[in-house]
Formats: C-alpha cells, structure tokens, sequence
C-alpha cells in the first residue's frame, strides 16, 4: 500500500496515578528524522520509542510530543519552606514594632498564605514502572498515525494515476502525431521545389535524401517506447507495499527527459502542444509523490 508521508497520531494510557498523552506529527523528509519533545525524566526511554517507529516508518520527520500527568495527586509532594517563613514572620513583628501596631496571633493558616512558604515538589517518576504505560501509549500514537498516512496515501495514488492515465493519452497523440509530420516535410518541400523549378526537373535523388535527413532528425520511436515503458512500471509499483517514493520520483525524471527530447526534435506545432501538457501533468505527479513514503 502506498503511505503518504505527512499524517498525525494520538495515544494515551493509564497506570494507577498516571497518565500519558502521547502525539506525533510527521511531514516530508527525504530520510527518517525523528525529534523527541518530552521532559529531561524521560530521556532514559527515547531510545526505545526511536526503535518503535524505525519498525514502522521509513521516511518522514516526525515530532513525538510527551505528556506526562498525574492524577489523584501521585508524583507530588507539598512542602514547606521553613526559612522563609521565618522571614515572613520576623518582617511582621518588625513592622508591628517599627510602626506602633498592635500585636495579633499569626495563625499557620494565615502564614501559609504567603507567596511559596507551601510548594509543591514532583517526585522523580519511576521509569521502570512507567515504562511500559509509555510504550502502549506509543504504540497508540503510531497506529493511529500510520492509519491516516495510509489513508492520505490512498488518496494520492487515486490522483497519481488518473494523471498517468492521461500522461498515456497525451504520448499515444504525440505517437499518432509522428508519421503525419514527415508526410506534411515531404508534401511542402515537394511543393516548394515545384514553386522552385517551374515544372523544371530537379534532383530527385538530393529530395530523398533530404527527406531522409528529416525523418532521422525528428524521429521519436526511441522515446515514445521509453516513455510507455516508464509509464507502465509507473503504474505498477505505485500498487505496489513498501518504500517507493524515491523510486517513483526517478522514474518521473526519466519521462521528464524522454519528452525535453522530443520536443528537441519535434519542430511540430501540434506536438509542442503536446509537450507542453506532458510536462504540466510530470510536474503535477511529481509533486504528490514528493509526499510518499
């Protein structure tokens, strides 16, 4: 089947107290680029995760975000930061003093109140036991995001080969077009050596070959088969598994190169024409497949 290369995915999993949340973004790359965003705790595991999806994916960037959150307050600890309490406590007798103010019991609650006296610290998480919380939820991302690079990919190739369809349309005119521009060389310098010559003879022998010259120099048999030829194994490895995309992409340059040819050789109108919507078509199926995998 055919992959595109740009997709996203979502996963989440549960352990007693936690919970991850793990999303994936990928794009176009030439190669396989992975970026890991996820809190420095974590960083024992990206190796890991890093495997997971070499099984999976062979081209693409792909931006994996972590989150790890905690439920049922697991992970967190309060505390209190004796001295600066103390602090808090010392400024207020001292502006009860300095200004004359009557003296008030400072309850802990009230204390309490005060900017960072309670915080909350994060306990290290236990890799060992999130491990595996962390590769289901992985795994969730990536099928969810290979389902949608699949499905992406499907609809490329139904685009893809309707335009390689009407690429085999546009050579098979270029193909009937050929035999009807030698003619057309041999009716017009025939007529202008008539015009020439009056009714005089000429060379005919020098005509021939002429003509002859002509049809060597604009004959296109060798493209028009080279080009049906990668239009055919075109076709069929785009319904091909795998990792295709390099290879549909030279076989693009190729048809691109056989038609720069004929229109090096062909000075016919009706195949300039041609040409030119052979390589708008190229251009059109070279860019979806700059998104397969």
């Amino acid at each position: 089947m055919v992959k595109s290369m740009t997709g996203y995915g979502r996963g989440e999993a549960v352990t007693d107290g936690f919970r991850f949340i793990v999303e994936m973004k990928a794009v176009n790359h030439r190669h396989f680029d992975l970026v890991i965003r996820a809190s420095r705790d974590l960083l024992p595991l990206e190796d890991k995760i890093r495997r997971m999806l070499l099984e999976k994916i062979s081209r693409g960037r792909i931006e994996v975000f972590i989150t790890l959150e905690t439920t049922q307050g697991k992970g967190k600890l309060v505390n209190l930061d004796e001295e600066l309490a103390l602090s808090y406590f010392q400024c207020l007798q001292k502006l009860r003093t300095s200004f004359n103010l009557l003296q008030k019991e400072l309850t802990a609650e009230e204390l309490a109140l005060f900017p960072d006296v309670l915080y909350i610290e994060k306990n290290a998480p236990d890799l060992e036991l999130l491990a595996p919380v962390l590769e289901e939820a992985v795994s969730r991302a990536l099928s969810a995001l290979i389902r949608q690079r699949t499905e992406e990919g499907n609809r490329l190739r139904a685009d893809i080969l309707e335009r390689v369809k009407e690429l085999e349309r546009i050579t098979g005119r270029i193909q009937e077009r050929g035999p009807h521009v030698l003619e057309e060389y041999r009716n017009k310098l025939s007529a202008r050596l008539n015009e020439l010559h009056a009714g005089r003879e000429y060379d005919e022998q020098r005509f021939f070959m002429e003509i002859a010259l002509f049809a060597e120099r604009c004959n296109i048999d060798e493209e028009i088969v080279r080009m049906k030829s990668h239009l055919e194994i075109f076709s069929q490895d785009i319904q091909t598994d795998g990792v295709i995309g390099r290879k549909l992409d030279f076989l693009l340059q190729e048809m691109n190169r056989e038609v720069n040819t004929i229109a090096s050789k062909s000075s016919d109108l009706e195949i300039s024409y041609l040409v030119v919507e052979a390589k708008s078509e190229i251009e059109k199926i070279r860019e979806q497949v700059q998104n397969i995998e």
